[in-house]
């Protein structure tokens, strides 16, 4: 029978190659999910029901963003995407109002 032996490695440092330690990560085609779509849908349902109550709304998106109490970034793709779905009309002007 065969006894076991300890094999041993040494580190050997390459010119011009600095040993890191290796970090796993996700392959970058794979995207880490953040959307809390629950969420999403409910603040686009509010953001529709507000213009329903206000039948004469016709906002910008950076006016929507103090109307609504969000930020420019997030309140512009909530619109758009609500023009896009058609409950939104967006006007040559740049603003979003019910059709």
């Amino acid at each position: 029978m065969l006894k076991p032996t300890r094999v041993e490695f040494q580190r050997q440092n390459l010119p011009g190659m600095p040993l890191r330690a290796s970090i796993p990560r996700l392959p970058a085609a794979v995207p880490a999910e953040r959307r809390d779509l629950p969420t999403r849908y409910a603040l686009l349902r509010r953001i529709h029901r507000e213009f329903e109550e206000m039948p004469g709304l016709s906002v910008t998106p950076g006016q929507a963003a103090r109307l609504f109490g969000l930020p420019p970034d997030i309140a512009s793709r909530i619109l758009d995407r609500l023009a896009d779905t058609a409950v939104l009309l967006r006007k040559p002007d740049g603003q979003f109002a019910l059709p």
